[in-house]
């Protein structure tokens, strides 16, 4: 069976080359690649984007765990209870099979569930730690932040992966009665 499946995560839009950087180093490594159509304002073409953005997976020798932190564009390993992720091989398995099958795959966020009025923890950024309301507006996600002392509130822009669901609207309301 081999080295267990890890991951690393590379710097924005870096995936490709990393990959084309591991098949020169024979290293075992698998970059999930899906067609996607993108639009421009003058065409239209289908390009293959990574499934899933700034991962790759990787099997390394002792040896090369290390090395692969080397290469340029590789950030770092995704790491889980203090090691290493493992990621098992019949998960890996199931990606290539569904792409090789040509089954429309797409990385669903794990909180796209968040609906408007939802109270969320900010994970990362200058909002770390606070909890805030959510809302949306033409498919963007924003946050309302009220600072004390103050009379005014702020709309901020936030990305959805820096948001964990705390209260759903619905038991939100309900408590308030």
């Amino acid at each position: 069976m081999g080295n267990p499946w890890k991951v690393i995560y590379c710097a924005s839009r870096q995936e490709k080359k990393v990959s084309a950087y591991l098949s020169q180093r024979n290293i075992d490594h698998y970059l999930p690649l899906v067609k996607t159509l993108r639009v421009w304002s003058d065409r239209k073409k289908w390009v293959e984007m990574p499934l899933f953005n700034a991962y790759i997976f990787v099997r390394p020798t002792e040896l090369e765990r290390d090395f692969i932190l080397q290469i340029p564009g590789v950030v770092k390993y995704l790491r889980y209870n203090g090691g290493d992720a493992l990621v098992r091989e019949k998960d890996v398995e199931l990606i290539q099979r569904l792409i090789e099958k040509g089954y429309h795959l797409q990385q669903s966020e794990t909180n796209a569930m968040l609906e408007s009025g939802d109270l969320a923890e900010v994970l990362d950024g200058p909002f770390k730690g606070e909890e805030v309301e959510v809302h949306y507006q033409d498919d963007e996600i924003y946050v309302v932040v009220s600072v004390e002392g103050f009379s005014n509130s702020y709309k901020v822009n936030l990305p959805r992966e820096v948001l964990k669901l705390k209260t759903k609207s619905k038991d939100r309301e309900k408590s308030l009665w």
